[in-house]
């Protein structure tokens, strides 16, 4: 089963916390693929 989670920060500062916490939640039995566009507007 896969589960897809969508994250879209609104600031650099924003991206770091998101991913500070989720590095805290993850094990090293896990896969992480992270794919995607990093825009500046």
């Amino acid at each position: 089963m896969s589960d897809t989670f969508i994250f879209t920060s609104n600031s650099e500062n924003e991206t770091k916390k998101f991913a500070k916490n989720f590095a805290s939640k993850i094990n090293n039995k896990e896969t992480i693929v992270l794919s995607g566009e990093l825009r500046f507007w």
